[in-house]
């Protein structure tokens, strides 16, 4: 009798101090990795979102932007993080898992990870010059189906700009040379620039520079009241819809009740209209999943993605 009371005190002791141990969470600032540079639709989203989860979580969040390799990188970095729910991430999609499917040395796979929810995503847009000697796609087409060498700025070969990009010319006929750059403000500058003749780029990072930049077309099912005189690629008689969405994520075997309020905090702010009006005035385009939506549709784009690389592979 004397050791079952010890061994149930014992028990109800260590009850006692896990409790107020998970009631507590977070206790100390949570780092969040930005996997590209300042300036793109990650970083501009993240630091519109952030203050609302900080006020949902009572706790700081740690910017830190990791960029490199298309954002293996950072991916890396949170694959391999501790997980207990003071690191987290954002998990591009396609650009995370292009990275994993083509690269045989990844030091990640899609299940490296925990799914906490999707914010806002992206649409493609094609841009040149402003001012340039393209000013329309069908002069972009024209020139490269003349013999001109087209030089195309994408993010990285397997993001969402070089994806798009690759079924627009293969609809088209065309073939431009892509230039890899840093991240998506590199590749923006790069064009504004006349560095090179087109670039690839999200909506929200080209909306703020129409003073620079002439675009072309965007990948979205009708024409967006960002840039009301920009026609869609269906418009021109290409069937390019789409680009990115910018997942969040923790590294798997985070507790899943540190999961549960992480994801409960971004389902939250996602319903904030103060975060929502945000938003809009940087031109995020909002397509809210919450943590089961996401890993589900993080399983099914995965999945598109390795067959498009078995059928059609970008890398030689």
């Amino acid at each position: 009798m004397r050791m079952l009371r010890t061994t149930l005190a014992a028990a109800m002791a260590a009850s006692m101090l896990a409790g107020p141990a998970f009631a507590e969470y977070p206790d100390k600032p949570i780092t969040f990795i930005i996997p590209y540079g300042p300036g793109g639709t990650s970083d501009v989203g993240v630091r519109t979102w952030g203050p609302y989860m900080e006020k949902c979580l009572g706790q700081t969040i740690v910017f830190v932007n990791k960029p490199g390799a298309g954002g293996e990188i950072g991916f890396t970095e949170l694959a391999n993080a501790k997980p207990d729910g003071y690191t987290l991430g954002a998990l591009n999609v396609p650009n995370s898992p292009a990275g994993a499917i083509t690269k045989k040395d990844a030091k990640y796979s899609m299940d490296s990870f925990a799914y906490l929810g999707n914010l806002y995503g992206s649409l493609v847009a094609i841009n040149a010059r402003k001012g340039g000697q393209y000013d329309t796609l069908a002069k972009v087409v024209d020139a490269a189906k003349s013999g001109t060498n087209i030089n195309m700025a994408i993010s990285n070969f397997g993001a969402d700009d070089h994806i798009k990009m690759l079924d627009f010319m293969k609809q088209a006929g065309v073939k431009f040379t892509f230039i890899p750059m840093s991240d998506a403000a590199t590749s923006r500058n790069a064009v504004m620039g006349g560095h090179v003749d087109v670039s690839g780029n999200s909506l929200t990072e080209v909306v703020g520079f129409q003073d620079q930049l002439q675009t072309l077309a965007i990948a979205s099912e009708e024409r967006r009241p960002e840039l009301p005189d920009v026609p869609t690629f269906k418009e021109l008689g290409y069937d390019v819809v789409g680009g990115s969405n910018h997942v969040i994520g923790a590294p798997a075997k985070t507790p899943p009740e540190v999961v549960d309020k992480l994801a409960g905090c971004f389902s939250t702010v996602a319903a904030d209209p103060e975060f929502q009006k945000a938003a809009k005035e940087r031109a995020l385009l909002l397509n809210v999943m919450d943590a089961k939506q996401t890993a589900e549709w993080v399983k099914q784009e995965t999945g598109r993605i390795q067959a498009l690389w078995e059928s059609d592979p970008w890398i030689k």
